[in-house]
């Protein structure tokens, strides 16, 4: 597989979510919504898991709409502008019931894992936010670089194959002087309006998420028109954003030493 830094299409991007998004200022906040640009790129991955098998039960035992979902573009790729972003997925009460554990990890391009954490849950469902550390444990993401992402679900710590695993990709790029000054000078409540018409998912659903009211019906509305936009229809049908549970960073989580990701590793 061949990585790429952000091309000029992607710069491009930027630079047309930008114009775009000047005008916000002068438009009041319950007159739009939220319009994400997507990526220009697309990247193997499984945005959904449905487990079929092993202690999640058998096919016909397991509702249809029901998924294990990483909260992302159909692309299966998004941008930050952090080094240490948030990333989201949905747990389905349905799995939430039956996992014992949940696991995190980030491959850089070499296949060598840069983080990992696992996580005892207290089956938790809904909306999970995953945060990273900004300690030694973690060194962070490097500008320009693809990383592949995976959350994966435990209901069996002796019979790993009935794990439920869903994975994506990120970048880290650098942002214009014009979208970096917008950023500062910009009310809370338009800082995601202008990472989404820059492209930026990671960053659009992290402002988001740290809105003082986003219990709000407007906001709410908001979260349930960017998912309906990226094809996350079931979600954002039972999203409900006031309830976002946080998975703090173990006290155990680390950035593992010269380990390489198995090649056969199920990503």
């Amino acid at each position: 597989m061949t990585f790429t830094g952000l091309s000029q299409a992607g710069r491009s991007l930027l630079q047309i979510g930008l114009a775009a998004s000047l005008l916000l200022s002068a438009v009041p906040m319950t007159a739009f919504a939220i319009d994400f640009v997507p990526p220009n790129r697309g990247m193997p991955g499984r945005r959904e898991g449905g487990g079929t098998r092993g202690c999640w039960g058998n096919a016909n035992s397991i509702p249809t709409d029901t998924r294990l979902t990483a909260l992302v573009p159909a692309e299966n790729f998004g941008y930050t502008l952090e080094s240490s972003p948030s990333f989201f997925v949905y747990i389905p009460s349905f799995f939430a019931e039956k996992t014992v554990a949940a696991q995190f990890e980030i491959i850089n391009e070499a296949g060598d894992r840069l983080y990992e954490a696992t996580y005892q849950t207290s089956q938790e469902s809904g909306l999970i936010r995953i945060n990273l550390p900004e300690d030694a444990n973690f060194s962070g993401l490097e500008v320009g670089q693809d990383y592949n992402w995976a959350f994966t679900l435990v209901c069996d710590i002796n019979d790993p194959s009935g794990n439920l695993v869903v994975d994506s990709w990120i970048q880290r790029i650098e942002p214009d002087v014009e979208l970096a000054e917008a950023l500062q000078t910009a009310p809370a409540e338009q800082v995601p309006d202008l990472y989404a018409q820059a492209g930026v998912w990671h960053d659009t659903l992290t402002s988001l998420a740290d809105l003082p009211n986003g219990d709000q019906p407007q906001e709410m509305e908001r979260w349930r028109t960017l998912l309906n936009e990226v094809g996350l229809t079931a979600v954002a049908q039972e999203l409900v954003p006031e309830s976002v549970s946080v998975f703090p960073v173990p006290e155990d989580a680390a950035a593992p030493e010269d380990t390489a990701a198995p090649e056969d590793a199920e990503l």
